[in-house]
């Protein structure tokens, strides 16, 4: 990144010096001096000048992949990432809640439970994050998060892109994972011992990521009061 604004720091000046000079033909005797020097470009400007074509061939298309996003008109993208603990039998009955959304596959409906802003037309869609307890443990708790671009980073994993068939590009701990429309990945079980708790208390841990994809904005439903 500091080479390409070197290289544009040399280039754009000579390019916006030589635009200048060709649409305005009166010209002081300094500017004039300049114009006939600038036909004798050195090797080391040519080089910056291929430098920086390269860098932008190859890096600007990157960047733009995801732009404008692909959402189907009347579409919103849901993606699900879900963590289900079971507390061992060292560790204190614990009990969570409560879930403020619920999803059908089947049916496509969305039902919200909470006074969150609905989602906006130019908003990308939702990310459920949701955890459940098991073991000793009991309960679960989720809650929606609008996407407003991509990449969208929420707790541990970030959405890269989506494009248009649906299929979404994320990261989670340093490792790409590419889902399809309806796939699920399912991480290897994690075994941790939580801040605050007994060494003795063993929970084990398994993450979930589904992409339900492209859904219908008017199956989304706010229940609240």
């Amino acid at each position: 990144m500091r080479r390409l604004v070197l290289v544009a720091n040399v280039v754009i000046p000579i390019v916006i010096i030589g635009l200048f000079l060709g649409s305005d033909s009166r010209v002081t005797a300094g500017i004039a001096a300049a114009r006939d020097t600038y036909p004798q470009i050195s090797p080391s400007t040519v080089s910056a000048t291929e430098t920086l074509t390269l860098t932008a061939q190859i890096y600007l298309p990157l960047a733009c992949k995801n732009f404008p996003l692909v959402i189907p008109e009347g579409k919103y993208l849901f993606v699900e990432y879900w963590t289900h603990s079971v507390l061992g039998v060292n560790c204190p009955v614990m009990c969570i809640d409560f879930p403020t959304y619920h999803f059908d596959p089947q049916s496509g409906e969305l039902t919200s439970y909470t006074s969150n802003p609905p989602l906006l037309d130019d908003d990308v869609g939702y990310i459920g994050s949701g955890e459940s307890l098991g073991g000793v443990g009991m309960g679960a708790s989720s809650h929606l998060i609008r996407i407003q671009w991509c990449p969208w980073l929420e707790d541990d994993i970030t959405l890269r892109s989506v494009d248009e068939t649906g299929t979404v590009t994320l990261e989670r701990e340093g490792e790409v994972i590419v889902l399809e429309a309806n796939e699920t990945w399912v991480s290897d079980e994690e075994t941790e011992i939580w801040d605050g708790m007994e060494p003795e208390c063993v929970v084990t841990s398994t993450h979930y990521i589904t992409n339900y994809a492209f859904q219908d904005r008017d199956k989304i439903i706010y229940a609240w009061p």
